[in-house]
């Protein structure tokens, strides 16, 4: 008869590190929905979703610290079915060649910089919602944010002056603040920011995986 494996417990400090990032990824769910219903204002949201996301990054190198593996916890606690609207804008999970569902964290950056990747991840992802809401895509809201984005990625370190969505931003930026600061994008503007900010966001974490590799 075969013996059954057992697994290795769990050490308390993993246990309580766990517990923290499934409800800050629970919390965030949450707080992305409402803000999808209109009921939460999107400079409250930006800042609930800056510290949300960061604290996330930080959970993720803790636990990689005491030797887990993110995977293998984001999979056992079925992350990705229990709160699909904080995945989507996390972005931690994307679609792998064989159509496999790999778990990406947005950040995978030192501890450092962790707080700087939140702040840009957050701005990316607050433009993707409004632009997605459209009624509420107001020139008052859009270009702070991109003035923002723009300044965290120029302090960014190894993202030089001419890099293309540093370009693309103030192109966006210098076209929008021309305009009456209660205007609201078209539907036609709208779409084109949405798939902009996805590919900068996108572009972003590329660029921050080769920077992990490369340390």
């Amino acid at each position: 008869m075969a013996v059954r494996e057992r697994k290795r417990p769990k050490k308390a400090k993993v246990v309580e590190l766990e517990a923290e990032v499934f409800g800050t990824i629970a919390t965030l769910d949450s707080i992305a929905e409402k803000f999808e219903d209109g009921d939460i204002q999107p400079a409250l949201y930006k800042r609930q979703l800056k510290s949300l996301v960061s604290d996330t990054v930080k959970a993720r190198q803790l636990l990689e610290a005491e030797g887990e593996s993110w995977e293998t916890f984001v999979d056992e606690e079925k992350i990705a079915e229990r709160f699909p609207t904080a995945v989507e804008k996390l972005q931690i999970v994307e679609r792998a060649p064989e159509g496999e569902q790999k778990v990406e964290l947005v950040a995978q950056t030192s501890a450092r910089m962790a707080a700087k990747t939140a702040d840009i991840v957050s701005d990316l992802i607050t433009l993707i919602d409004i632009a997605k809401l459209g009624d509420v895509a107001r020139m008052s809201l859009i270009v702070p944010l991109l003035d923002d984005a723009i300044i965290l990625l120029t302090k960014y370190p190894n993202f030089p002056p001419d890099y293309w969505i540093l370009v693309a931003m103030k192109d966006w930026r210098n076209q929008l603040q021309q305009r009456d600061p209660n205007d609201t994008l078209t539907p036609e503007e709208a779409k084109q920011l949405e798939f902009q900010t996805v590919r900068w966001l996108n572009d972003f974490k590329r660029r921050l995986r080769e920077m992990a590799v490369d340390e």
